[in-house]
């Protein structure tokens, strides 16, 4: 599976799935006899799969690492759908430009290993009436959000995707098995390496220890640059699993198999990431470190923010639409709201007061607020009562420059000073 020709790479892998499929699993035979009653290996059988798939199957994924244009570069190929550019140079119109990657490993053998697997694992739900090699696809593809290739953790997070709502039934997806999906979603939204924003301090420190401390958050930011500028693509993951992540949280049937918890979850994961990136914007921009704009790149973190808030935006106004006002008043719920209404409205503010802000930029974060206050201003009397954290929030919003935003304002304070 790793040679460098292609042929030799998918014959091989075939090859492969053919046995395990033939070898790997109980025959017509076994079958009968465990219908007679007598016993069957299967528990040895399905231990064995789980084998192959942490020996063998997993371990696979190292040739895509071992592809020498696996960890930087720029690949538009990999942004998803109404990405918006405003800092980085959107990619080349052109019509006949030859596809990128068709003889590399990501482009010529990746899928066909996840499709197999995949259908071993639904094989062996059938045969054995056991999900654990549910958990072994997880793994797989957990492997791929955390590689060094952006190309590859970004192919991990779509086929994560078809792997839930596609491949496999609601009905068979356990709350473990949301879990461990929300927790993998969690974890690639944040950046790693990323060092604190200030020095940290420590009392009845020397000044050489002082010292010390400063010079080692100043090498933590150097390192933190330079793995940026060598792993360049693993930007496209942000905006990808922002993609997922609102992919799975407007989808009525799965939000109801997930549960609350995990939406929850998912969207203040999201939020967070949101706040990351904006942080590693700031490292990049201070150190000078960002990459014109006239030449083609991995997408800008500013960029992967704008595209999340927009997801962030629909998450809010869904979750004040369609929810009743006896469980809009959960806690959790209250948490997040307030969290995430305040981070947009307090983005939209520095912008304003930044003239150097991207007028781009600037237009889609309006537009954000917008839909925000008209969405909270549709609300009943009933659930705008159960957000009484609005109010000082709203209040740092009433002098903007905006007339239509400072109007939508106003009414909403109007509405909420008369329910007190």
């Amino acid at each position: 599976m790793g040679d460098s020709r292609h042929e030799v790479r998918v014959n091989g892998l075939q090859t492969l799935l053919s046995i395990i499929n033939k070898y790997f699993f109980p025959s017509s035979q076994d079958k009968e006899v465990e219908e007679n009653g007598n016993s069957s290996p299967q528990h040895g059988e399905l231990q064995t799969l789980q084998l192959i798939f942490r020996g063998i199957l997993v371990p696979a994924l190292e040739f895509e690492e071992m592809d020498g244009n696996s960890t930087s570069g720029y690949a538009p190929e990999l942004l998803p759908p109404k990405f918006v550019y405003f800092i980085t140079a959107p990619p080349s119109s052109a019509p006949n430009a030859p596809a990128k990657g068709q003889r590399e490993w990501i482009g010529t053998t990746f899928d066909h290993l996840i499709d197999g697997c995949v259908s071993i694992c639904l094989k062996s739900m059938e045969a054995f009436g056991n999900d654990s090699l549910v958990e072994e696809v997880l793994a797989m593809l957990n492997s791929c959000l955390l590689s060094d290739s952006g190309h590859l953790a970004v192919r991990g997070l779509r086929r994560l995707q078809h792997f839930v709502t596609k491949d496999l039934d609601l009905k068979d997806i356990t709350d473990d098995t949301w879990a461990t999906v929300s927790h993998m979603l969690f974890r690639v939204l944040s950046i790693r390496g990323m060092p604190p924003s200030t020095v940290p301090e420590s009392e009845g420190s020397t000044d050489e220890e002082k010292d010390q401390l400063k010079q080692e958050h100043k090498d933590a930011m150097d390192e933190f640059i330079r793995e940026q500028k060598l792993f360049s693509n693993r930007r496209y993951i942000g905006c990808n699993a922002a993609m997922v992540i609102g992919s799975l949280l407007t989808t009525e049937n799965i939000v109801k198999s997930m549960g609350v918890q995990w939406y929850i979850f998912l969207m203040s994961g999201l939020g967070k990431g949101i706040k990351d990136w904006e942080r590693a914007a700031e490292i990049l921009s201070s150190s000078g470190s960002q990459e014109s704009s006239s030449q083609p790149s991995p997408p800008h973190y500013l960029e992967n923010v704008l595209y999340a808030r927009r997801w962030m935006t629909k998450f809010i106004l869904s979750l004040t639409a369609q929810t009743d006002a006896a469980t809009l008043e959960n806690a959790q719920f209250q948490h997040v709201l307030k969290e995430e209404t305040e981070s947009l409205l307090h983005a939209f503010l520095k912008k304003e007061a930044d003239e150097s802000c991207s007028a781009v930029d600037m237009r889609n974060v309006s537009k954000m607020v917008t839909d925000i206050l008209e969405g909270f201003n549709g609300l009943s009397d009933e659930k705008l009562s159960t957000m009484k954290w609005l109010s000082p929030v709203l209040s740092t919003c009433i002098q903007t420059n905006n007339t239509s935003l400072r109007t939508s304002v106003q009414i909403l304070l109007t509405r909420l000073t008369q329910q007190k």
